[in-house]
């Protein structure tokens, strides 16, 4: 269904904590439409993935809630709604959980059996005007969820059987992303000339499953296109890799605010467009990174730096390094790029506001950075990074969550 009227806010679920929140997005935030998924025969869950083994999981950066918008198509009556956050790592066949804290294992499907959180069963407001609507419900956590241990989380909706759902019935909003050469889609990278990037796309990022899964009884989980359900996950004390398009193609096509996308193309940037895109829809990226400051740490008082690498500590020993008052440090010390944000102007920023994310947008483009501009053209090469906030006043140091840039021919 294409008809998206009034958006009302509403909350829903486990309670309300206290903490800064920033949503962890895989879209630019443009609706395309509304979907089920599945049929209107059969009740299904819709699954999206995010790898937090990617982006997020640093201590400080825990799970504080997540954010769905339902689509209903008759407000006056009632609609059944619930939903959930998932771990990943279940096997395909059975549908039972795979290998525990298989930490970067490719092709993760939803465990429904992992509930990381979910609210109880519960019915749209009651009182509404007919006509079609969509939600927009909030759900927190008590406490901020550790997610270190975690692979991939899903957020999930449980989508009931309607028959009749195209008139009166619940979907969830869809952002379609278009991977064809010469489109300047911005949540989504074009089709990679490698089969393990091209593999790591289809299914790990952003795919929707459906189903319920053998173990609960339901269908059989299914991957489907590439899209996107605009449900956010939302942490504490977080950071985000993106990028900013140089052509302006992204707000004249998309309508948007600005050239910023934090979306999957922030995952995969073409920096130097490299795919060829056709003049009329270039792709030319720069690395960009965003962080929001937890309101305990002062204003004005401090600056944010990113820490850049190519390696992680996982690769070297199996685990990130703890540093006492400080955080989680996930990327690599002795990685050669380490520390080379201190001389790229814009690379660190001063914390002015807490509330509104900081951009990190190096004046002197990545892709020309001695040290840096060679490594863009190597196959399956990723940068890491993480961003370290000093308080100069108070004395006091702490880590966003880890994030990465991937550049592949």
């Amino acid at each position: 269904m294409h008809k998206l009227l009034s958006l009302i806010a509403i909350a829903a679920g486990l309670s309300a904590p206290a903490f800064a929140q920033i949503a962890v997005a895989q879209h630019d935030g443009t609706t395309d439409f509304t979907s089920r998924g599945i049929t209107g025969l059969q009740d299904g869950w819709a699954h999206n993935g995010y790898k937090v083994d990617r982006q997020g999981g640093g201590i400080g950066s825990g799970l504080v809630g997540w954010t769905t918008i339902m689509q209903d198509q008759n407000c006056a009556t009632l609609e059944t709604f619930q939903f959930a956050v998932f771990g990943g790592n279940a096997d395909r066949v059975t549908g039972l959980p795979g290998t525990p804290g298989a930490w970067g294992q490719p092709d993760s499907w939803p465990d429904v059996n992992n509930v990381l959180g979910a609210t109880a069963t519960f019915f749209s407001p009651a009182g509404q005007p007919a006509g079609a609507c969509a939600w927009i419900y909030t759900t927190n956590f008590a406490s901020p969820v550790d997610m270190t241990t975690e692979g991939d989380v899903f957020t999930s909706t449980l989508l009931v059987s309607n028959l009749g759902w195209t008139a009166d019935g619940s979907s969830s909003h869809i952002s379609i992303s278009q991977a064809s050469a010469g489109a300047a889609a911005r949540e989504y990278p074009i089709t990679s000339a490698d089969a393990n990037t091209n593999n790591e796309m289809n299914n790990e990022f952003g795919i929707c499953w459906t189903g319920l899964g053998p173990a609960s009884g339901g269908g059989v989980l299914t991957p489907g296109s590439k899209r996107f359900w605009l449900n956010n996950l939302r942490y504490n004390h977080t950071s985000r890799s993106g990028v900013e398009d140089t052509s302006g193609q992204f707000g004249a096509l998309f309508g948007a605010l600005g050239p910023q996308n934090f979306g999957m193309a922030g995952d995969y940037p073409d920096a130097a467009n490299i795919t060829g895109q056709p003049a009329t829809t270039p792709r030319a990226d720069e690395l960009i990174w965003s962080d929001q400051h937890a309101t305990d740490f002062a204003a004005g008082s401090g600056i944010g730096q990113v820490l850049l690498a190519t390696t992680m500590l996982r690769d070297l020993i199996a685990a990130p390094l703890p540093l006492a008052g400080t955080g989680l440090l996930e990327i690599n010390p002795t990685d050669p790029l380490f520390n080379i944000g201190a001389s790229i102007p814009g690379m660190v920023a001063p914390i002015v506001n807490l509330g509104t994310p900081t951009i990190y947008d190096p004046l002197i483009p990545l892709t020309q950075q001695p040290g840096i501009a060679p490594i863009l053209h190597i196959n399956q090469v990723s940068i890491y990074a993480q961003i370290v906030r000093l308080d100069l006043v108070a004395g006091t140091a702490s880590l966003g969550s880890c994030d990465a840039h991937s550049f592949r021919l």
